[in-house]
This record gives C-alpha cells, sequence and structure tokens, in this order.
C-alpha cells in the first residue's frame, strides 16, 4: 500500500460531557509523530452552563472542528460519530476514538506502518485499546484481538475483546472479522464508502460496521502492536447519554429492529427501521454469507461456532445465562398445575412399547417435569433417573415417588450438565424452549454421555430460527443447524396442524 510522503490524519471523537476530552487531544497532539499532519473533528455533546471543563480545545484549537450540540439534542453515540465524521475536510486517513484515551510516542507512524503491513488493497485497523487509570496508570502491553461474545436477547451480536501475551502477536496484523468502535484506522476513503449509521443508538454499532466494511470489500486487520489506552472506569462526573435520558428504550428497541433487518434476521416494513439504508446498507463486493462463513456467526439461528457461551465455565456471561433459564423454568413451572399435556395420549400408549423395543433398562429423563404418564412410562424400566432445571420440581417428584425406590429425581441443566450413561435419553418438550446454541450444547452433553439413544421432540415440518430461554418454536431437529439424520423411529403426536413426533436417534449421530 502506497502512502504519500506526510499523509494527513482526521481524528473523529465523539465526547458526551467528559471533561476528560481536553487531555485526550492534548495528549493526541503531543504524543504524534508530526502533529501538523493531525485534524481532530469533535461533536462535543455538552450543558454549556454546567460543563465548561468539558471544553476540548487545550491544544492545538486550529486544527480542532468543534460540532457543539446541547446535550439535551444528542441522538446517542452513532448520531454523534456521524456528526464528527461529517467534519472531515479531505484528509487521507480517519481514526476514530473515544474523548477518554491516551496513546503511544509516535501513535501517527506507527498506524501508518501497521496499515502498510497489512496484506491487502483495502485495509482497515482495529481493536480494543488496553486500560489506563488518569492520570498515569497503563495496562502492560497485551495482544488484543476482538472475538464474538454471544447473542443478546434482542438478536445483537456482542463482542468481547481476548488477550494474550504481546510475545505471541504475529508479525503483521492478522485478519478479523470484527471491528471496534473505539480505535478505528482506516483511509478515508473507506469511510465514505460506509458512513456512520446515525439512525443507530449504541447497541449494534460495531457488528453493523464490521459487516459492512467487509461486504464493501475491506479487510479488518489487529494491530500487532498498542497504539492506545482507553478509561473504561465509570465516573459519576463522566454522565453517559442513557444516564441523562434516563430510559433510552425505544432507541435501543429501533437499532435492534434495524440491524436484524439490515442483517436478514426479521425483516420490517417499519419506515422508521429502515430508513436511508440505501446509504447505509450492505455493500456488494461480499455477501452477507462470505461474512458468516469468515466470522463464524449464523446470524438468522444465532448461532456462533465454539463453546457455547451459556456455559458457566465461560465465565461471567455464561453464569448470568445459566441463572437466565433457572429463572424462566421455574416461573413456566410454577405457572403449570400438575397434570396431563394435552397431546400425552401417544407417549401413554406407545412410548413403553418402543422402551422395550429398544431393550431400555436404564433411563435418563433430561428436562422431566412433572407429566402424569411419567408412572406408566417408567415401570418396565429398572432405573428411571429424571432431571429437571428446577430443585423445586425435582423435590416434588422425589416426594411423589418415594415408594419407588428405583426411581430419582435431581436438578440439572441438560444445556450444561454432564448426564450419566443409560440406555436411552428422554428429552420431550425442552429443547424446542431453547435458543439454537443452547440446544446444540445439550445434543453435545447427550452424545458425550455414552448413553445408546436419544428420543427427542421434534416437528417434521417445523423451521429453526431463534426462540429466547422459555419461548418455543417448532424445532426440526434434522435441519439445520443441527442436522440430525432421519430418526429410526418415531411416535406421532400430532394434533391438529402440527407436525409433532417424539423421535429416536442413536448418539453416536449427534454433533459432537
Amino acid at each position: 500500500m502506497v502512502q504519500a510522503p506526510h499523509p494527513s490524519i482526521f481524528v473523529s471523537i465523539a465526547s458526551y460531557r467528559d471533561p476528560d476530552c481536553a487531555n485526550t487531544v492534548r495528549d493526541l497532539f503531543r504524543k504524534a509523530s508530526e502533529p501538523s499532519r493531525v485534524w481532530v473533528g469533535i461533536c462535543l455533546q455538552w450543558v454549556p452552563e454546567s460543563d465548561a471543563d468539558c471544553w476540548p480545545l487545550a491544544e492545538r484549537p486550529e486544527q480542532c472542528r468543534v460540532d457543539a450540540v446541547h446535550a439535551a439534542e444528542s441522538g446517542g453515540a452513532c448520531w454523534a460519530r456521524a456528526r464528527a465524521q461529517a467534519l472531515w475536510a479531505g484528509e487521507d486517513y480517519y481514526f476514530q476514538i473515544d474523548s477518554h484515551m491516551r496513546f503511544v510516542d509516535g501513535w501517527d507512524a506507527l498506524l501508518l506502518d501497521m496499515l502498510g503491513e497489512c496484506d491487502s488493497s483495502k485495509p482497515v485497523l482495529s481493536t480494543y485499546p488496553l486500560r489506563f487509570e488518569p492520570p498515569d496508570v497503563f495496562q502492560r502491553d497485551t495482544y488484543v484481538t476482538v472475538a464474538a461474545k454471544l447473542f443478546e436477547s434482542g438478536g445483537v451480536l456482542v463482542q468481547k475483546p481476548e488477550s494474550e501475551a504481546m510475545s505471541r502477536a504475529p508479525a503483521r496484523p492478522s485478519r478479523s472479522p470484527f471491528v471496534a468502535a473505539g480505535m478505528l484506522f482506516l483511509p478515508a476513503r473507506a469511510m465514505q464508502e460506509t458512513p456512520y449509521d446515525p439512525h443507530l443508538y449504541f447497541l449494534g454499532e460495531e457488528i453493523s460496521l464490521g459487516v459492512r466494511l467487509f461486504t464493501h470489500g475491506w479487510d479488518v486487520f489487529t494491530p500487532n502492536r498498542v497504539v492506545a489506552y482507553h478509561d473504561y472506569t465509570v465516573k459519576p462526573s463522566r454522565p453517559r447519554h442513557w444516564d441523562d435520558t434516563g430510559d433510552p428504550g425505544r432507541s435501543i428497541q429501533r437499532a435492534r429492529a434495524r440491524l436484524r433487518h439490515l442483517l436478514g434476521m426479521q425483516h420490517s416494513d417499519d419506515p422508521e427501521i429502515v430508513a436511508d439504508l440505501d446509504r447505509y446498507g450492505l455493500g456488494e463486493a461480499r455477501s452477507l454469507a462470505d461474512f458468516e462463513a469468515f466470522s463464524g456467526a449464523d446470524f438468522h439461528n444465532r448461532l456462533l461456532r465454539g463453546p457455547y457461551p451459556g456455559d458457566p465455565a465461560e465465565g461471567a456471561e455464561g453464569a448470568k445465562a445459566a441463572e437466565q433459564r433457572r429463572t424462566v423454568f421455574t416461573r413456566a413451572s410454577e405457572r403449570s398445575a400438575e397434570q396431563p399435556s394435552l397431546d400425552a395420549a401417544a407417549v401413554r400408549e406407545q412410548l413403553p412399547a418402543v422402551l422395550r423395543f429398544l431393550g431400555v433398562e436404564t433411563l435418563v429423563d433430561a428436562g422431566c417435569g412433572e407429566p402424569a404418564w411419567i408412572p406408566e412410562v417408567s415401570e418396565g424400566v429398572n432405573l428411571y433417573l429424571g432431571y429437571d432445571i428446577v430443585e423445586d420440581v425435582a423435590a416434588r417428584q422425589r416426594q411423589r415417588f418415594a415408594a419407588r425406590r428405583n426411581h430419582c429425581f435431581l436438578q440439572a441443566d441438560v444445556v450444561i450438565h454432564d448426564l450419566p450413561r443409560a440406555d436411552v435419553i428422554l428429552c420431550r418438550d425442552t429443547l424446542t424452549h431453547l435458543p439454537p446454541d443452547a440446544v446444540l450444547a445439550a445434543l453435545r452433553r447427550f452424545k458425550a454421555s455414552g448413553s445408546r439413544y436419544l428420543l427427542a421432540t421434534t416437528h417434521p415440518l417445523g423451521r429453526n430460527g431463534y426462540t429466547p430461554p422459555g419461548g418455543w418454536q417448532p424445532m426440526n431437529l434434522t435441519a439445520p443447524p443441527f442436522n440430525l439424520p432421519q430418526p429410526l423411529l418415531s411416535i406421532d403426536e400430532r394434533r391438529q396442524d402440527s407436525s409433532k413426533s417424539l423421535a429416536v436417534w442413536r448418539t453416536s449421530d449427534l454433533p459432537s
């Protein structure tokens, strides 16, 4: 990539009532190897009567352009980034940062050098900056990449930083599907092709921009050297837009709907949701499917390659997801009465014969609940092990079956807990209430148990999409993303226009 001898750099800053913005601008200029080539554009959202300390022009004011708006008129982070971007005046490169950052010496030359090392004619540099605590406590140098974290409840793919020792950084910047909005360096023509979308709020800005850059033919690279530091601490002296507005719920919901439409997750005809997507939409150089293949993100099914993010082993977010499942299913159990399911007649009549045909002596009921047909089904097995995510449900069943010494009921989350080896795992009306990534995790657990067979609810005519924990959909286990083979046999549970059945698979045919 050929560079001009002294290329100019436009630095975009969206500052919301931030008294540290002046320090950021001062450090930016003082640490630049050639400060004369640096031009700063600031969307200053402030309350002039009380935010005098937020005025940013403490250094080289002649090289700064300010769009000052009253905080009450702000439309949020993406709106402000778009306003700051509009202050660009033809500089060669575009550097987007936040208003509370510090920089390494020679950051400008370093960014230009790394961009030139990228193996692409359309390169972008982006990652999450390291942490610093004012005034001068800086995190030790670490190589930080951007990774997919999980799909949150509204369908937005949330990202996370992943760190390694700097000694493991590659010799040149490496390809990544994802951008970090707080540190983004690229040729200015990339910004012209993919201007910031002011219709978003905050949630979803990074994945939206990452997909748009990719589909316009731009390649994102992770810097292999440290460029900048970010103050991540929450300070009362630095209010955020949602602190002042109180409840930004409508803006967040609108942004989610816009992102779902953009990424083919849920179509919208709402003019407010789809406004200006001819300008802020996807490109034609590469497809959305190409991005999904590269990133490992399946937007329609809200799936990620890799470990299931609901596993507590995945950290705080995993524990949070597990707690959400317990809460949702506890509430559902409290609402349900202890009575037979409306469609349980076929199970009562046919399941005992199926179990005899399969030679079942040990049965694990994964997500057993409290159906009244259990006594008829479990009578012919030597050992019945019932597991439910709700401890109160397991306790009631223990009390109910106290006289049957071969019946045991325990609390377990089939998504994340190992199950014992059995002749068959029965999982009726459980997976259909889980999101697809949780279902895949449960199927892997079933296979890992070493059991011989799985009997699970499936809807052969159903379609697989996304449902939150506790929701419901007519899930077809033979269709993507599960792709189980055709079942060995099945019990038809249909009523009216339903295609519901309880089908049998060998666990060796389940996904690994």
